[in-house]
């Protein structure tokens, strides 16, 4: 896992707090991998932290292109720090 830090974003209910997960599936080396939005109240995680999350997928369609978003619904970290 790895985390980029939070940026203020602006929303139709005013400014969140917005960051980048980098999280890999339990595995090995070549499980998938995901990048997701988590917006909102912000937790620092750190590389190597075991996490649960329950990830929301959506698509959309653009001009003749699809897009999809991965956000962050729910997070629990195992790891201690």
């Amino acid at each position: 896992m790895s985390q980029t830090e939070a940026v203020t974003i602006n929303t139709q209910n005013g400014q969140m707090q917005k960051s980048t997960l980098v999280m890999q599936e339990v595995g090995g080396k070549y499980a998938d991998t995901f990048v997701a939005a988590l917006i909102g109240n912000q937790v620092k995680f750190f590389k190597g932290d075991i996490v649960w999350a329950a990830l929301r997928f959506s698509c959309r369609d653009y001009n003749g292109n699809t897009y999809q978003d991965i956000t962050v619904q729910d997070i629990v970290s195992f790891s201690k720090h």
